[in-house]
Order: C-alpha cells, then structure tokens, then sequence
C-alpha cells in the first residue's frame, strides 16, 4: 500500500484542528504530489480476504447466474451482521474508472460521523485493494497503524457480467462497526467514481494547498 509520511500527517492533523475552530480555511500542507509520493513506500498487501473469488464462491455455479441473481447472491451473503464484513457491486464502467483515478490519487481523507463528532479516515488505494484506517492511528503508529477496514475488488464476472463483487473486512472492530464500514465503502466508491465528488481526491493528491477539509465536512453535513 502507499504510505504516506508522518510529517505530512501531522501536517494535515495540524490544519484539521484548524479548520474546525474555521471550516472556511483552504491553508493545507503545501505540497505536491511528487513529494508526497516520494515519502509514500509501497509494499506486498496482506489481505484477510482470499485473494481469488472461487475461494469464496463455487465461480462455475455463479457464472451460469444472471447478473440481477448474481448480485443478490452477494449481497445476501454479507448481510450476516454477525460475519464482521460488508459487501457492494461495482458495475465494470464504475470498477474502470475506480482502478483510474486510485493510480492518479492513491490517498485521500475521509471525515467519518461519530456519535460525538467524527474521525477522519485515511484511504490508500492498491487496486484491487483499498485500505482504511484512522488518521490518528497512522500518526502514533506509522506503517504499523492497524487497519479498520480493507476492501478486496473480485473482477472474475467483469467481462461476463459487468459486474465486480467488493468485499470489505473489519479488522477492527473497536474502531469501526458494521454500519460505519459500509458507510465509509460507499463512501470511497462514490469520491473515486462520482464526476462530482472526485475533484476532491484529485486536490487532495495534486494540489493539495488547495484542499479544503472545511468544504468536506459540510459536504457530508458533519457539523463542527
């Protein structure tokens, strides 16, 4: 995954304690992208999730499925509230565009709402693997921060049925629980796939002085 620094982090935490006394404020870490990436490692992804979807599924028994069955097959399997994971469809036009832009912007901050507030999620993209964990964590622990949740992209029906299955672990679960993780995996769908809502992914990576953490919350209609 791409790691990124901890002196950007703290950059970042230093103006998010700053825009919450001033929402309005765009003053970010003057960086670029290149910088950012140079101090970003990239390594081997240890999912928990199989790797193949026939580790999952019998693949010969769903590909004589519709796409409509396909889908709430996959569905109805993650709905287990007890399983400790969330499930989505991506079709293969939205899967494209994801796979995309996660190369061009492979970080991006997410505010997550909490009963007394929110926390802010940081996503690093490795398709076909994303990883989310908090932003605080990644400050005290680095590239050791436990991760909250990871997504796992399954594109073996994308050619046969546009389609591609997403499968997302809770890891940890003291830091995220079942309804938290699949608000934050739509979540990262919609900023990395929506023409509307990536423009923020794309700041946050390439002009990221522009970046205004203020306009997100108010976005997500976290209230301050």
């Amino acid at each position: 995954m791409h790691r990124a620094s901890n002196r950007l982090i703290r950059t970042f935490l230093g103006y998010r304690r700053h825009s919450a006394a001033d929402p309005s404020s765009t003053s970010w870490a003057a960086c670029t992208r290149n910088q950012l990436l140079q101090q970003a490692g990239v390594s081997g992804v240890s999912a928990p999730s199989p790797s193949q979807l026939s580790q999952i599924v019998r693949l010969e028994e769903l590909l004589r499925k519709t796409r409509e069955e396909v889908v709430d097959i996959w569905l109805g399997y993650h709905e287990d509230a007890k399983g400790g994971r969330v499930g989505s469809v991506l079709t293969s036009q939205e899967y494209g565009t994801f796979v995309e832009r996660a190369k061009e912007s492979p970080m991006f901050v997410l505010p997550l709402a909490k009963p007394a507030g929110y926390e802010t999620l940081l996503i690093q993209c490795q398709m076909p693997y994303v990883l989310i964990t908090g932003l605080e964590e990644f400050k005290r622990h680095g590239a050791a921060a436990p991760p909250y949740l990871t997504l796992t992209h399954y594109p073996e029906l994308r050619d046969s049925h546009g389609v591609v299955l997403v499968r997302g672990d809770i890891i940890h679960d003291k830091g995220m629980n079942l309804e938290e993780a699949r608000t934050a995996m739509e979540l990262t769908r919609a900023f990395y796939c929506s023409p509307e809502d990536y423009p923020q992914v794309h700041t946050f990576n390439h002009k990221p002085a522009e970046f205004n953490f203020g306009a997100l919350l108010r976005k997500l209609n976290i209230v301050v």
